[in-house]
């Protein structure tokens, strides 16, 4: 049976004899659980180390959210940081932000009602996947699955389509009463049928959630004529976008999600459930990029990471490439450079600096000299939290270049209008 654990990124991982949740930050795995978490710990290299040791029988989450499945049946859910407890509403809440930023980075942009679903059932994050494929799943079996015509190749003793006469003429005497013939066949036997009965086994298989095992099992009856997929990837390459395949579409991104397609260390049959891990840092970047797109006004537009230009040059070539996160321009012209950092900062701090690195003020001061020429504003985003709830006082360049440190609401889809104020003001002053 699946052990659900939850633990926010940058929590620990302990090895134990049973799986256990002692805190937001801490759980327990059993040995098999960790000698598999350990691996991946090992082989990852820096750039993509989602976990790292902190000594020889504890593991720390680095800055990824997502869900690890290992082959014993846990299911590993990591959350945002900033999410306060374990708290029922609050874990409901953690998994709408991480969806709705899944959705805006464009990871899982078929996700559409899961708000929704969470609040109704509640589960761990793996469940509301797998229940939204269901659902998906369900609206193309009732339009009627996809047939093909398929090529058979055979030898019967009755002729049927077309005679293979070479193949005929080189039968031995003891075939001779059998025919050497082709024909075509209408049948639902086609790659991506064959990906969505393995899909469906997993999630039979993975599910602990009752509506979820109903509906799955249900849906299997529709698929009983087609068998599982013996070569995922090449059906992967199979899938066919045609007209009449449109209502599939849908299901292709769900497909690879649970057929390990989009696991960065686990490959299929390797481990007991889906499993996937994003950067949290990008997550934030896509989706304050999206929010900002979303409200700007007629006549600004939005660039994303930017690299026009560089901090110096040598031997008349530009070196140092510099790539802020967004640049709001008006027409043709910058007027604002935007950086997001997932960090929490702590406004109460007594010497005003709230956390804030020292070289990330030197970044954007780079920025503002090289993209800005020394004239415009600059603002650093972080995500608000309880010890960040409003903006900071102006860090002055000079009387010029001005930098804003905002936090930026996640928490509540319907109360943005906090970013909308600050944008507003950002572009009122322009």
């Amino acid at each position: 049976m699946t052990s659900n654990l939850v633990v926010r990124e940058w929590g620990r991982i302990v090895r134990a004899q049973h799986n256990a949740q002692n805190s937001f930050d801490q759980i327990e795995v059993t040995h098999q659980a960790w000698f598999y978490l350990s691996k991946i710990a090992q082989s990852s290299d820096k750039a993509h180390r989602y976990l790292s040791f902190v000594n020889s029988h504890t593991l720390k989450v680095r800055g990824f959210v997502g869900v690890i499945a290992t082959p014993d049946g846990v299911q590993i859910e990591i959350l945002p940081k900033h999410a306060p407890t374990l708290e029922q509403p609050d874990l409901v809440a953690s998994r709408k932000l991480l969806l709705r930023m899944l959705k805006a980075a464009k990871v899982l942009p078929f996700i559409e009602s899961t708000d929704a679903l969470i609040d109704t059932v509640k589960q761990p994050l793996p469940e509301v996947l797998m229940g939204r494929f269901l659902q998906d799943l369900a609206q193309v079996v009732r339009k009627g699955i996809r047939k093909d015509y398929q090529r058979i190749e055979a030898q019967e003793r009755f002729l049927k389509g077309q005679l293979q006469t070479a193949r005929q003429l080189r039968q031995s005497p003891t075939k001779q009463t059998q025919f050497c013939i082709e024909y075509d066949v209408f049948s639902d036997n086609r790659a991506e049928n064959r990906l969505i009965h393995s899909a469906l086994i997993l999630v039979t298989k993975w599910s602990q959630y009752l509506p979820n095992q109903k509906l799955a099992r249900e849906l299997r009856f529709a698929f009983d004529d087609v068998p599982e997929s013996r070569h995922i990837r090449q059906d992967f390459q199979a899938w066919r976008t045609s007209r009449d395949m449109q209502y599939y579409q849908n299901l292709l991104p769900w497909l690879k999600l649970i057929l390990s397609q989009y696991s960065p260390f686990a490959t299929a049959n390797q481990h007991a459930g889906i499993s996937f891990l994003l950067p949290m840092e990008k997550l934030f970047e896509a989706y304050v990029a999206s929010e900002i797109q979303r409200d700007l006004p007629s006549g600004y537009r939005l660039q994303t990471q930017s690299t026009k230009h560089y901090l110096s040059t040598q031997n008349a070539k530009p070196i140092f490439q510099l790539r802020p996160d967004l640049v709001i321009y008006r027409g043709n012209e910058r007027v604002a450079v935007l950086d997001t950092k997932w960090k929490l900062l702590d406004q109460n701090q007594p010497d005003g600096k709230a956390g804030i690195a020292q070289a990330d003020m030197y970044q954007l001061f780079a920025y503002g000299q090289k993209c800005l020429p020394g004239i415009g504003r600059l603002v650093l985003i972080y995500p608000q939290w309880a010890g960040f709830v409003s903006p900071l006082a102006p860090f002055e360049f000079d009387e010029d270049l001005t930098l804003d440190v905002i936090p930026f609401n996640l928490d509540n889809e319907q109360c943005n209008i906090n970013n909308q104020a600050w944008l507003c003001h950002l572009l009122g002053e322009m």
